[in-house]
C-alpha cells in the first residue's frame, strides 16, 4: 500500500510495467503449471523434485518471476527509491532458497544434488541433458493456482493507474 500512496506514476509508467509485467506472470504460470499443487503448500515433506518447464533452465522461476514482477511495480511508481524492494526480494529469496536447498538435499539426496549440478540456481543454461519429468498439471489447474497473484496484480495496477490518471 506504501508503493501505492507514494507513488508519482504516470499513465505512460503503469502501462510500460504491465506489458513488462505480463512475460513475469506467465513465467509464474508455467512454473505453477510444472511444480503442481503438492509443491505450492507448507507440508511436513516437500513434493517431487520439479523437473519440467521452466525448471529446467532455473531451480526457482517462481522467485524469478516475483523479483521480476516486483521491478514492474517499482517502474510503475515512478519513485527510484521503490527500487529498494525487488533489492530486498532478492536478499529475501537469497535466504530461502539456502534454507530449501539444503532440506531438498537432505530429503532427495543424489537426484537433487544433480540437480544442483545441472540447473542453475537462477537463469542460465542448464548443463547436461534433462532428466525425464513427470506429468504437469493443466493449464486451468494452473491459473487456478495463480488466481490470487493475478488478482494481487490487477489491485496494484489498478491502484497505480487510477492515481496516474485520476491523480488522487
Amino acid at each position: 500500500m506504501a508503493l501505492v500512496a507514494t507513488a508519482r506514476a504516470t499513465p505512460i509508467s503503469v502501462l510500460l510495467a504491465m506489458a513488462l509485467a505480463f512475460p513475469f506472470e506467465l513465467l509464474r504460470c508455467w512454473a505453477a503449471r510444472a511444480i503442481g499443487p503438492a509443491s505450492r503448500t507448507r507440508g511436513e515433506q516437500p513434493g517431487p523434485l520439479a523437473l519440467s518447464g521452466p525448471y529446467r533452465v532455473s531451480r526457482n522461476p517462481l522467485y524469478v518471476a516475483n523479483i521480476g514482477l516486483f521491478c514492474c511495480f517499482a517502474l510503475a511508481s515512478g519513485r527510484w527509491g521503490a527500487a529498494l524492494l525487488p533489492a530486498l526480494l532478492v536478499v529475501h529469496y537469497t535466504l530461502i532458497v539456502a534454507w530449501e536447498e539444503a532440506r531438498l538435499t537432505r530429503v532427495h539426496g543424489d537426484a537433487y544434488r544433480a540437480l544442483l549440478a545441472r540447473v542453475p540456481r537462477w537463469l542460465g543454461r542448464a548443463r547436461g541433458p534433462a532428466p525425464s519429468a513427470g506429468p504437469q498439471a493443466s493449464w486451468s489447474a494452473a491459473l487456478r493456482a495463480e488466481r490470487g497473484t493475478l488478482v494481487a496484480l490487477l489491485s496494484i495496477f489498478g491502484a497505480l493507474a487510477a492515481r496516474a490518471v485520476l491523480g488522487f
